[in-house]
């Protein structure tokens, strides 16, 4: 016993993945209990429609913080030791976060109408809409308190605030989700998002009280020009993937038009089980990995890191698909109901595209650490166009399954391109500098 772990406090990789496993358990939980009552009380529509709403919630988010988070948490590792710099880099952040923010939620208010018959049709939650428009500065503070943590790599402190979260919000969707049903289930989305803001100052006072007594009149316009290319490339983030999300499964619900988004639930759920593997290892990549690609130099230095991750990490994620694949049916039965039992042979194709994902982050995220913008939003746009141009064509002649069918295409078209994008850095013998 000693000795495994002294293995883990030594690697870590495993380290982190240690603690992770405690977030990725309450997570599993409280996803348990959200996915069951709202099997019981709602049905697969209930999951297409929560699915859209949050969709949604994480536009307005990209579009609130700038999408700065990623920037965010590279400098914020930059300047971990540098209390000047850190003072005014986080004043730099606060001002552009505030004043994007207020307007993001005027915009939302005032286009709730809108907003609502785009994402829900004719059942009116503009009530909701409003209340995101209000909420949201609050919520793009949250996101910058969580990439400072995870700049700083405070990944315990990161895995209580997500225990906290995950716990609390399975708790309050019990409340909702039973007396007010689909509406319940709007609302427990912003109150999780609440709920982790809370932990974020809880968690956040010790290390940083420069956060607390910052001043706006210490921001500096190179801050400005140093987050630029991050605010790019993740507003194009924010764009496409919940914009391409609510499109795909708009093309769901006109395709099965009399099913009251059945079928769009369907494939939400079996993106949820899927997920259950993607849960344990995409933190990974945000609280160690990503950092490190920030700071390596060569591409010697970035094969070790790809090594690490392939020898310790990726054989669990390998197991791990296959058993989700292999309990299906009872996965199924057990997160949801057997009201979805339909959506089982969406999960060979679902997992495949998984698999490959997980491969194509492994390179991906040298894009986002190393800021290579231009090849960062071809790559994204690529993908999601692509995907949605694939569904439109397989779904007449595969009908549900055409979905996955085209996300698992899409994906090992996506990892192809990457390959011969840094062709260079990653099958070249000798060292070469990371630009």
């Amino acid at each position: 016993m000693n000795k495994l772990k002294k293995i883990v406090v030594k690697n870590i990789w495993l380290k982190i993945s240690f603690f992770n496993a405690f977030a990725v358990f309450a997570r599993v939980l409280s996803g348990w209990i959200i996915n069951k009552v709202i099997a019981i009380y709602i049905g697969p529509e209930g999951t297409g429609l929560t699915e859209q709403f949050r969709n949604f919630l994480q536009t307005a988010q990209g579009f609130a913080t700038m999408g700065i988070s990623e920037g965010v948490t590279k400098y914020s590792a930059k300047y971990q030791n540098n209390r000047k710099q850190m003072s005014s880099f986080l004043a730099s952040t606060y001002k552009i976060v505030l004043t994007t923010s207020i307007i993001s939620g005027l915009i939302i208010i005032s286009f709730s109408g809108f907003i609502n018959r785009q994402l829900f049709g004719a059942r009116d939650f503009s009530l909701l809409i409003v209340l995101t428009g209000i909420l949201i500065p609050v919520l793009s503070i949250n996101v910058v308190f969580m990439a400072i943590l995870n700049g700083f790599q405070k990944y315990k402190k990161i895995t209580y605030i997500n225990i906290i979260s995950n716990i609390s919000g399975a708790v309050i969707a019990v409340f909702l989700i039973v007396n007010y049903h689909i509406f319940g289930a709007l609302v427990l989305i912003l109150v999780s998002q609440i709920i982790s803001f809370i932990a974020s100052l809880f968690f956040i006072r010790t290390d940083m009280i420069e956060v607390f007594r910052i001043s706006l009149k210490h921001s500096k316009n190179a801050h400005y020009k140093r987050l630029y290319n991050y605010i790019i490339m993740a507003l194009v983030s924010a764009i496409t993937i919940p914009l391409f999300s609510i499109l795909i499964r708009n093309q769901i619900f006109n395709f099965f038009p009399q099913d009251h988004g059945v079928h769009a639930g369907y494939w939400d759920g079996v993106k949820k089980i899927s997920g259950l593997a993607l849960s344990f290892i995409t933190p990974i990549f945000s609280l160690y990995y990503y950092p490190q690609l920030a700071k390596i130099q060569t591409n010697t230095d970035f094969k070790i890191e790809l090594k690490k991750f392939f020898k310790q990490i990726f054989p669990l994620f390998t197991l791990g698909m296959l058993l989700i694949y292999g309990l299906r049916y009872w996965m199924i039965i057990i997160f949801f109901s057997k009201a979805y039992l339909p959506m089982a042979p969406l999960f060979l194709w679902q997992l495949a595209g998984d698999f490959v994902r997980i491969i194509s982050l492994t390179i991906a995220f040298l894009m986002l650490a190393r800021a290579h913008t231009r090849k960062y939003i071809i790559t994204e746009i690529g993908f999601w166009l692509l995907f949605y141009i694939l569904t439109q064509l397989l779904m007449p002649q595969f009908k549900l399954k055409g979905v996955v069918m085209a996300y698992f295409i899409t994906y090992l078209i996506y990892f192809l391109s990457l390959l011969f994008l840094y062709r260079k850095i990653l099958f070249t013998k000798k060292t070469i500098a990371l630009s």
